[in-house]
């Protein structure tokens, strides 16, 4: 009878200690997006982007390879042998999710197809269940800056014997250069765009290591040093399994290199808000008006540097257009709110040579180096919501807040003396603080270009 007992406890104790291993798990979907300093459209992909992902109610993870278009401080030889090698992507932007094809393409345009996407309120295609999990564990050693990782999983596949499991570092917060539809016209780069969960290693090799399912789990570990140029506290530790095939993605999870910093991922509307500038407040001497059509005046908030090494007069430039069916500025204060609505202000890069207005919701400074002649912008901030006030006696100020929580003052002052009607009349009032009616101006390569009744001058008059 005692052995009977005994038998039937250690049954009992076999019993308890065999796992049931559920029949899928949660799916996080990878999005990989191919991008690169160089590539003008980036920035356009990159909203298309965020408006897409504002509409998933899957979780996801986004990781960024500068790949493709050029090399540029965040390039890896990984990134391109992913993109050219692999999958066959020779466009940026563009994104895959988990490697998957999306109406018949693995690759979905970030600048073009993504914001019809948007328009439609698509989804990416795909399960939202997997047949494996992916779990991290991590620690980190801010001396050495050492990382011990381990990736494990339970797998309900029963005929799935083994996966490739792939981890890399990425890094959020990085502020660097990136080429735009605006900025090339000029030759300029942006100076501060802030660019996100970036790449910045693959911990095993760009497809990772064969790890084994054994009783329907697998576990790998391994260790990595980090570089002392990344802040720890804005990176991430990502990993994903594929088949043997290297896709489709089959789920993937990400830990912060650092606790409870969330590895800087909660950074504006996911992280891809422009860096703060250097300061928060710029001063202008003068502000220019035009007449841009019935209902829209472009408010130039401007402050003038003479340059040696161009014919003519460089501007520090700030623009605003104002909704009012006044022909000229009048005191009052006026609401920002987005830019679409009737009645409130919005900002643009320029107005370009065909008078259009380019870009929407942004406001800028030039900067110039007197020594090299370089005309590039230092400022960039997407406006939010704030108002501009013009006094009685023509003081403007223009206060706002950015997506990313920066609040951005300008002030300037505006002369309501009257309006210049011509090439001559604004040569005898210089640049500073005229107001024009029927001109139109071009800020091109540092110089202010005016037309009048077809033709081109310079700020001197003489014609081109």
């Amino acid at each position: 009878m005692k052995r009977i007992l005994i038998y039937l406890l250690l049954l009992a104790a076999m019993g308890m200690s065999v796992q049931q291993v559920p029949t899928s798990f949660p799916r996080k979907f990878l999005m990989e997006h191919f991008t690169s300093a160089n590539c003008y459209e980036c920035p356009m992909g990159m909203q298309n982007i965020v408006a897409y992902l504002n509409q998933q109610t899957t979780p996801y993870i986004w990781v960024s390879y500068h790949a493709i278009y050029g090399t540029d401080e965040y390039t890896l030889p990984e990134n391109d042998e992913l993109a050219k090698n692999f999958m066959g992507i020779y466009n940026v932007p563009s994104v895959v999710f988990n490697r998957t094809e999306q109406s018949g393409r693995l690759e979905v345009r970030a600048a073009t197809d993504l914001a019809t996407w948007v328009a439609e309120g698509r989804v990416a295609e795909g399960d939202t269940v997997a047949e494996a999990s992916v779990e991290i564990e991590h620690t980190y050693n801010n001396k050495t800056r050492q990382l011990a990782i381990t990736v494990s999983g339970q797998v309900a596949n029963v005929d799935r014997t083994a996966y490739l499991l792939t981890i890399l570092i990425k890094e959020n917060r990085l502020v660097g250069k990136q080429a735009d539809q605006i900025t090339s016209w000029k030759k300029a780069n942006w100076l501060e765009y802030m660019h996100p969960r970036v790449v910045r290693d693959f911990v095993n090799g760009t497809f990772g290591d064969t790890v084994k399912v054994e009783n329907q789990a697998y576990s790998y570990s391994t260790t990595y040093t980090m570089d002392k140029d990344w802040v720890a506290e804005n990176c991430c530790v990502v990993a994903y399994l594929t088949s043997l095939e290297k896709q489709p993605i089959i789920n993937a999870e990400q830990v912060a290199v650092v606790a409870g910093t969330e590895g800087g991922e909660q950074y504006g509307p996911y992280g891809i808000t422009e860096a703060k500038g250097p300061s928060t407040s710029i001063s202008f001497d003068s502000v220019c008006v035009t007449k841009l059509k019935d209902d829209v005046l472009e408010v130039q908030m401007v402050s003038n540097k003479t340059m040696s090494s161009y014919k003519g007069v460089c501007k520090q430039v700030g623009f605003v257009y104002v909704n009012t069916e006044d022909s000229i500025l009048v005191p009052s204060t006026y609401s920002i709110q987005d830019g679409n609505h009737e009645g409130t202000i919005t900002a643009g890069y320029r107005v370009d040579e065909e008078g259009t207005l380019g870009g929407s919701r942004l406001v800028y400074a030039l900067s110039t180096d007197l020594k090299k002649g370089i005309v590039t912008p230092i400022h960039m901030w997407r406006m939010s919501k704030g108002e501009m006030v013009l006094d009685e006696n023509g003081n403007v100020s223009l206060t706002f807040t950015t997506y990313n929580g920066t609040t951005v003052t300008a002030t300037a002052v505006y002369d309501f003396s009257p309006a210049a009607t011509g090439v001559e009349d604004v040569e005898s009032l210089g640049v500073q603080g005229f107001r024009s009616s029927g001109v139109r101006k071009v800020l091109r390569e540092g110089q202010l270009l005016i037309e009048k009744n077809g033709k081109w001058y310079n700020v001197l008059g003489y014609g081109l």
